[in-house]
């Protein structure tokens, strides 16, 4: 990214990266989304989230929670 020097960043969030997703089949926990989220808050650029993917699991809003602290929003 330091290399690249871009102006803005726009976020696919895709919520399917959860280990609990029905068809994905990655591995992510909750956790991991907090921690993309405080990562990525951390470039300082201008950043538009778009929330996709994720099926309708026990996780799904936890997941959305977790990346949204660990961004600093909320």
């Amino acid at each position: 990214m330091a290399a690249f020097q871009p102006e803005a960043l726009v976020i696919s969030l895709g919520l399917d990266a959860h280990r609990q997703d029905p068809l994905a089949g990655l591995a992510l926990e909750t956790e991991d989304f907090e921690l993309l989220g405080r990562r990525l808050s951390k470039l300082a650029l201008p950043t538009v989230i778009v929330q996709e993917g994720g099926y309708p699991t026990d996780y799904l809003g936890n997941n959305l929670a977790a990346f949204l602290s660990g961004y600093g929003v909320g």
